[in-house]
Protein backbone atom coordinates (compact mmCIF):
# COMPACT_ATOMS: atom_id res chain seq x y z
CA UNK A 1 0.00 0.00 0.00
CA UNK A 2 2.95 2.36 0.48
CA UNK A 3 3.59 2.61 -3.30
CA UNK A 4 -0.09 3.53 -3.74
CA UNK A 5 0.28 6.26 -1.13
CA UNK A 6 3.28 7.74 -2.92
CA UNK A 7 1.54 7.46 -6.27
CA UNK A 8 -1.56 9.19 -4.85
CA UNK A 9 0.56 12.13 -3.74
CA UNK A 10 3.13 12.39 -6.52
CA UNK A 11 1.89 10.72 -9.71
CA UNK A 12 -1.49 11.90 -11.02
CA UNK A 13 -1.23 9.46 -13.93
CA UNK A 14 -1.51 6.63 -11.39
CA UNK A 15 -5.16 7.53 -10.89
CA UNK A 16 -5.82 5.81 -14.20
CA UNK A 17 -4.88 2.58 -12.42
CA UNK A 18 -6.77 3.47 -9.24
CA UNK A 19 -10.08 4.05 -11.01
CA UNK A 20 -10.17 0.46 -12.33
CA UNK A 21 -8.74 -1.35 -9.32
CA UNK A 22 -10.89 -3.97 -7.52
CA UNK A 23 -13.21 -2.71 -4.79
CA UNK A 24 -11.37 -4.86 -2.25
CA UNK A 25 -8.11 -3.02 -2.91
CA UNK A 26 -9.81 0.35 -2.48
CA UNK A 27 -11.28 -0.85 0.81
CA UNK A 28 -7.84 -2.02 1.89
CA UNK A 29 -6.44 1.42 1.06
CA UNK A 30 -9.09 3.05 3.27
CA UNK A 31 -8.01 0.73 6.08
CA UNK A 32 -4.36 1.58 5.37
CA UNK A 33 -4.99 5.33 5.70
CA UNK A 34 -7.04 4.75 8.85
CA UNK A 35 -4.20 2.65 10.30
CA UNK A 36 -1.72 5.49 9.67
CA UNK A 37 -4.00 7.94 11.46
CA UNK A 38 -4.59 5.52 14.35
CA UNK A 39 -0.86 4.94 14.75
CA UNK A 40 -0.29 8.67 15.14
CA UNK A 41 -3.39 9.16 17.29
CA UNK A 42 -2.52 6.22 19.55
CA UNK A 43 1.04 7.44 20.08
CA UNK A 44 -0.19 10.94 20.92
CA UNK A 45 -2.92 9.61 23.23
CA UNK A 46 -0.46 7.45 25.12
CA UNK A 47 2.00 10.32 25.36
CA UNK A 48 -0.53 12.87 26.58
CA UNK A 49 -3.13 10.85 28.47
CA UNK A 50 -0.97 8.24 30.19
CA UNK A 51 0.64 10.73 32.65
CA UNK A 52 -2.80 12.08 33.58
CA UNK A 53 -4.28 8.62 34.11
CA UNK A 54 -1.22 7.49 36.07
CA UNK A 55 -1.49 10.58 38.26
CA UNK A 56 -5.20 9.95 38.83
CA UNK A 57 -4.74 6.31 39.85
CA UNK A 58 -1.82 7.23 42.10
CA UNK A 59 -4.01 9.86 43.72
CA UNK A 60 -6.75 7.29 44.31
CA UNK A 61 -4.28 4.76 45.73
CA UNK A 62 -2.77 7.22 48.17
CA UNK A 63 -5.76 9.41 49.07
CA UNK A 64 -8.90 7.29 49.01
CA UNK A 65 -9.87 5.70 52.32
CA UNK A 66 -10.44 1.96 52.36
CA UNK A 67 -14.07 1.24 51.54
CA UNK A 68 -16.02 -1.87 52.46
CA UNK A 69 -19.36 -2.69 50.87
CA UNK A 70 -21.44 -5.22 52.77
CA UNK A 71 -25.15 -5.80 53.19
CA UNK A 72 -26.12 -2.68 51.24
CA UNK A 73 -24.03 -0.43 53.45
CA UNK A 74 -20.68 1.26 52.84
CA UNK A 75 -18.16 1.83 55.58
CA UNK A 76 -14.77 3.52 55.37
CA UNK A 77 -11.50 3.63 57.24
CA UNK A 78 -11.30 6.24 58.69
CA UNK A 79 -15.10 6.60 59.04
CA UNK A 80 -15.36 10.41 59.28
CA UNK A 81 -16.00 12.89 56.43
CA UNK A 82 -13.16 13.11 53.95
CA UNK A 83 -12.94 15.61 51.08
CA UNK A 84 -10.75 14.59 48.15
CA UNK A 85 -9.60 16.93 45.41
CA UNK A 86 -7.84 15.91 42.19
CA UNK A 87 -4.25 17.23 42.28
CA UNK A 88 -4.50 18.73 38.77
CA UNK A 89 -8.20 19.35 38.17
CA UNK A 90 -9.32 21.12 41.31
CA UNK A 91 -12.95 21.14 40.17
CA UNK A 92 -12.99 17.33 40.37
CA UNK A 93 -13.64 16.87 44.07
CA UNK A 94 -15.36 14.13 46.06
CA UNK A 95 -16.77 14.00 49.59
CA UNK A 96 -16.83 10.67 51.40
CA UNK A 97 -18.93 10.42 54.54
CA UNK A 98 -20.09 6.87 55.18
CA UNK A 99 -21.67 7.91 58.47
CA UNK A 100 -24.30 9.90 56.61
CA UNK A 101 -27.69 8.32 55.88
CA UNK A 102 -29.73 11.45 55.06
CA UNK A 103 -30.10 12.55 51.42
CA UNK A 104 -27.59 15.04 50.04
CA UNK A 105 -28.97 18.27 48.56
CA UNK A 106 -27.60 20.34 45.65
CA UNK A 107 -26.91 23.22 48.06
CA UNK A 108 -24.76 20.99 50.25
CA UNK A 109 -22.69 19.89 47.30
CA UNK A 110 -22.39 23.47 46.07
CA UNK A 111 -21.26 24.67 49.50
CA UNK A 112 -18.70 21.87 49.71
CA UNK A 113 -17.63 22.46 46.07
CA UNK A 114 -17.75 18.77 45.23
CA UNK A 115 -19.01 16.94 42.14
CA UNK A 116 -19.82 13.70 43.97
CA UNK A 117 -20.77 12.69 47.50
CA UNK A 118 -20.51 9.12 48.78
CA UNK A 119 -22.80 8.36 51.74
CA UNK A 120 -23.39 5.09 53.53
CA UNK A 121 -26.09 3.92 51.13
CA UNK A 122 -25.89 6.10 48.01
CA UNK A 123 -23.60 7.94 45.62
CA UNK A 124 -24.75 11.46 44.74
CA UNK A 125 -23.46 13.02 41.50
CA UNK A 126 -23.89 16.66 40.52
CA UNK A 127 -25.05 17.10 36.93
CA UNK A 128 -25.75 20.60 35.59
CA UNK A 129 -27.14 21.89 38.86
CA UNK A 130 -29.08 18.74 39.64
CA UNK A 131 -28.09 15.91 41.94
CA UNK A 132 -28.62 12.35 40.78
CA UNK A 133 -28.60 9.61 43.40
CA UNK A 134 -27.31 6.11 42.71
CA UNK A 135 -28.85 3.73 45.25
CA UNK A 136 -26.21 1.41 46.70
CA UNK A 137 -28.44 -0.27 49.26
CA UNK A 138 -28.35 -3.54 47.31
CA UNK A 139 -24.57 -3.53 46.74
CA UNK A 140 -22.52 -6.25 48.38
CA UNK A 141 -25.65 -8.07 49.54
CA UNK A 142 -24.23 -11.50 48.67
CA UNK A 143 -20.48 -10.99 48.87
CA UNK A 144 -18.71 -8.25 50.84
CA UNK A 145 -16.29 -6.17 48.79
CA UNK A 146 -13.25 -4.21 49.93
CA UNK A 147 -11.87 -1.36 47.81
CA UNK A 148 -8.36 -0.36 48.82
CA UNK A 149 -5.07 0.73 47.25
CA UNK A 150 -4.49 -2.69 45.70
CA UNK A 151 -7.94 -2.49 44.09
CA UNK A 152 -6.99 0.74 42.32
CA UNK A 153 -3.77 -0.84 41.05
CA UNK A 154 -5.81 -3.67 39.55
CA UNK A 155 -8.21 -1.12 38.06
CA UNK A 156 -5.27 0.69 36.47
CA UNK A 157 -3.98 -2.51 34.87
CA UNK A 158 -7.45 -3.37 33.56
CA UNK A 159 -7.88 0.19 32.34
CA UNK A 160 -4.68 0.02 30.27
CA UNK A 161 -5.74 -3.28 28.71
CA UNK A 162 -9.29 -2.15 27.93
CA UNK A 163 -9.35 1.61 27.44
CA UNK A 164 -6.57 2.13 24.88
CA UNK A 165 -7.47 -0.82 22.58
CA UNK A 166 -11.14 0.16 22.72
CA UNK A 167 -10.34 3.79 21.98
CA UNK A 168 -8.08 2.90 19.04
CA UNK A 169 -10.61 0.48 17.57
CA UNK A 170 -13.38 3.08 17.84
CA UNK A 171 -11.24 5.81 16.25
CA UNK A 172 -10.14 3.41 13.48
CA UNK A 173 -13.76 2.64 12.59
CA UNK A 174 -14.79 6.31 12.79
CA UNK A 175 -11.90 7.48 10.63
CA UNK A 176 -12.50 4.77 8.02
CA UNK A 177 -16.18 5.72 7.97
CA UNK A 178 -15.20 9.38 7.66
CA UNK A 179 -12.97 8.62 4.64
CA UNK A 180 -15.74 6.60 3.01
CA UNK A 181 -18.45 9.20 3.63
CA UNK A 182 -16.35 12.04 2.28
CA UNK A 183 -15.26 9.82 -0.58
CA UNK A 184 -18.92 9.59 -1.62
CA UNK A 185 -19.29 13.38 -1.42
CA UNK A 186 -16.11 13.98 -3.40
CA UNK A 187 -17.24 11.43 -5.98
CA UNK A 188 -20.42 13.47 -6.47
CA UNK A 189 -18.28 16.57 -6.96
CA UNK A 190 -16.16 14.50 -9.31
CA UNK A 191 -19.15 14.00 -11.60
CA UNK A 192 -19.07 17.73 -12.32
CA UNK A 193 -15.29 17.78 -12.67
CA UNK A 194 -15.39 14.77 -14.98
CA UNK A 195 -17.93 16.52 -17.17
CA UNK A 196 -15.78 19.67 -17.32
CA UNK A 197 -12.69 17.61 -18.17
CA UNK A 198 -14.64 15.45 -20.66
CA UNK A 199 -13.27 12.43 -18.83
CA UNK A 200 -16.41 10.30 -19.11
CA UNK A 201 -15.75 8.55 -15.79
CA UNK A 202 -18.53 6.70 -13.97
CA UNK A 203 -19.41 7.10 -10.31
CA UNK A 204 -17.60 3.91 -9.29
CA UNK A 205 -14.35 5.06 -10.87
CA UNK A 206 -14.75 8.52 -9.31
CA UNK A 207 -15.30 6.98 -5.88
CA UNK A 208 -12.03 5.07 -6.16
CA UNK A 209 -10.27 8.24 -7.28
CA UNK A 210 -11.88 10.19 -4.41
CA UNK A 211 -10.58 7.71 -1.83
CA UNK A 212 -7.01 8.12 -3.05
CA UNK A 213 -7.47 11.89 -3.37
CA UNK A 214 -7.93 12.06 0.43
CA UNK A 215 -4.41 10.77 1.09
CA UNK A 216 -2.92 14.19 1.78
CA UNK A 217 -5.84 15.12 4.06
CA UNK A 218 -5.47 11.87 6.02
CA UNK A 219 -1.76 12.53 6.52
CA UNK A 220 -2.52 16.07 7.67
CA UNK A 221 -4.92 14.77 10.30
CA UNK A 222 -2.30 12.26 11.45
CA UNK A 223 0.25 15.07 11.72
CA UNK A 224 -2.27 17.23 13.57
CA UNK A 225 -2.86 14.50 16.16
CA UNK A 226 0.89 14.21 16.77
CA UNK A 227 1.55 17.94 16.96
CA UNK A 228 1.17 19.72 20.32
CA UNK A 229 -0.43 22.57 18.37
CA UNK A 230 -3.42 22.33 16.05
CA UNK A 231 -2.75 22.92 12.36
CA UNK A 232 -4.36 26.29 11.55
CA UNK A 233 -7.38 26.05 9.27
CA UNK A 234 -7.23 22.27 8.97
CA UNK A 235 -11.01 22.05 8.53
CA UNK A 236 -10.64 24.13 5.35
CA UNK A 237 -7.23 22.90 4.25
CA UNK A 238 -8.32 19.26 4.28
CA UNK A 239 -11.19 19.53 1.74
CA UNK A 240 -9.17 21.94 -0.41
CA UNK A 241 -6.32 19.38 -0.67
CA UNK A 242 -8.77 16.57 -1.41
CA UNK A 243 -10.55 18.55 -4.14
CA UNK A 244 -7.23 19.55 -5.74
CA UNK A 245 -6.08 15.92 -5.80
CA UNK A 246 -9.52 14.87 -7.04
CA UNK A 247 -9.15 17.22 -10.01
CA UNK A 248 -5.58 16.08 -10.68
CA UNK A 249 -6.70 12.46 -10.40
CA UNK A 250 -9.55 12.93 -12.86
CA UNK A 251 -7.23 14.66 -15.30
CA UNK A 252 -4.65 11.93 -14.84
CA UNK A 253 -7.22 9.17 -15.34
CA UNK A 254 -8.62 10.80 -18.47
CA UNK A 255 -5.28 11.55 -20.11
CA UNK A 256 -4.10 9.63 -23.16
CA UNK A 257 -2.84 6.17 -22.43
CA UNK A 258 0.80 5.45 -22.97
CA UNK A 259 1.34 4.03 -26.41
CA UNK A 260 2.59 0.45 -26.40
CA UNK A 261 6.08 -0.10 -27.78
CA UNK A 262 6.14 -0.53 -31.54
CA UNK A 263 6.47 -4.08 -32.74
CA UNK A 264 9.78 -4.83 -34.42
CA UNK A 265 9.66 -4.69 -38.18
CA UNK A 266 9.52 -8.02 -39.96
CA UNK A 267 12.78 -8.96 -41.63
CA UNK A 268 12.87 -8.29 -45.34
CA UNK A 269 12.44 -11.27 -47.60
CA UNK A 270 15.69 -12.38 -49.28
CA UNK A 271 16.11 -11.31 -52.84
CA UNK A 272 15.42 -13.95 -55.45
Amino acid sequence: MLPDLLDSLLRPKSYRRFCVEPAGRTTAYVAFLAAIFIGAFGFAAKLRLAPLFNQTFTWLETSMPTLRVEGGKITSTPPGPTRLEHPQFKEVALMIDTTRVDPVTPKMMDDLKVRAYLASNALYIENEGRVEALDLSHSGAERPTTIDAESYKEMERAFDWVFYPSLLLLMFLLFALWLTAFGLLYALAGLIMSSVASAGLGFGALLRIAVHAQTAAALLYALDSLSPYAIPGLAILSPVCSLVYLWLGIRGASGPASAPPAAPAAPAAPAA
